[in-house]
């Protein structure tokens, strides 16, 4: 099980949501911060840069 924090300008949301394709949990408790927790075999979110 992996964890993480993600900062993203684009994420100005609150709120929980679970990808069951990437066995992945979301949690957003403040606009901009993703706290972010795997599963085994889950993928990790990657920083898109536009």
């Amino acid at each position: 099980m992996t964890f993480g924090i993600l900062c993203n300008i684009r994420s100005f949301w609150l709120g929980a949501h679970y990808s069951s394709y990437n066995k992945r949990l979301c949690l957003n408790l403040f606009p901009c911060v993703t706290l972010w927790v795997c599963a085994p075999g889950g993928n990790q979110p990657k920083k898109e840069y536009r």
